[in-house]
C-alpha cells in the first residue's frame, strides 16, 4: 500500500445506510488465497455473515488482499435479519460482524493450510464513500486492480472480482442494479472500464 496516502490508516466508523470501500491484506509474506477454493470459500463466509448488514456494490479479491465497496443496511433491517433486539444493535454490532467474519475465515483457512497466526494485517480498513464521483471511480479500480498487479493484461480475465457478475444475467450476491444505475447501458460501463476513466482528485484514494 501507498504509505504516503493519508487515507491508508483510515478507520472510520460504521454506520447505517452508509457506502463504505472496505479493505484489507495478509500479514507480511503470507497469503490470503492460495487456491481457487479459497476465494469463493471467503465470498460464501461473506455472504453468511455480511449480507444480513450490508449490500454489496463490488468486490475485488487478490491473493494477498481484496477491496469491497459495501452500503449498510438500515438499523431496522440490520435488527431484523441478526435477529436482535433495538437497544441490543447500535453500530457497535457493524463491526463485531465484521470481526466475526474475518475471524472465521482466518480460522478456517488456517486449518485448511496448516498454519497458526494472525493472518490479516489489520482489523480492516473503511473509507467512507460519500460522493458519487469518487464511488464510480472506485468501481472502476478496484476492477483493474488486477491489472495493476499485473496478474492479467485484462481485467476481465480475473475470475475473483464483480465485474463478470454485474454485466452478466447470472444469480449473484451483488447489487448489480445499483452499479449499472449510473450508466446508461452495460456497455457504457463496459466502456467506462476499458478507457479506465478517473475523476479529478479520485487518485488520492487509491490504495494498492
Amino acid at each position: 500500500m501507498n504509505s504516503n496516502n493519508k487515507y491508508v490508516n483510515r478507520e472510520e466508523k460504521l454506520d447505517f445506510s452508509k457506502v463504505y470501500h472496505i479493505y484489507n491484506k495478509a500479514i507480511g509474506n503470507e497469503l490470503l488465497f492460495r487456491e481457487k477454493a479459497d476465494y469463493y470459500f471467503f465470498l460464501r463466509k461473506f455472504e453468511r455473515y455480511i449480507l444480513p448488514i450490508a449490500e454489496i456494490y463490488a468486490y475485488c479479491l487478490m491473493p494477498n488482499h481484496f477491496h469491497l465497496i459495501i452500503k449498510i443496511r438500515q438499523e431496522e433491517d440490520v435488527i431484523k435479519n441478526l435477529k436482535r433486539i433495538s437497544n441490543d444493535a447500535g453500530t457497535k454490532v457493524l463491526n463485531q460482524t465484521f470481526s466475526k467474519f474475518f475471524n472465521s475465515y482466518s480460522k478456517s483457512y488456517n486449518k485448511a493450510h496448516k498454519r497458526v497466526g494472525r493472518l490479516f494485517l489489520y482489523s480492516f480498513k473503511r473509507i467512507l464513500v460519500d460522493k458519487e464521483d469518487y464511488l464510480i471511480t472506485l468501481i472502476n479500480y478496484i476492477h483493474r486492480n488486477p491489472i495493476h498487479h499485473r496478474f492479467v493484461n485484462n481485467f476481465a480475465d480475473w475470475d475473483y472480482s464483480s465485474y463478470n457478475e454485474i454485466i452478466s444475467n447470472e444469480p449473484t450476491i451483488i447489487n448489480r442494479d445499483f452499479a449499472l444505475s449510473y450508466f446508461d447501458s452495460i456497455d457504457e460501463f463496459i466502456v467506462f472500464h476499458e478507457q479506465n476513466k478517473t475523476t479529478p482528485e479520485s487518485e488520492k484514494y487509491y490504495l494498492e
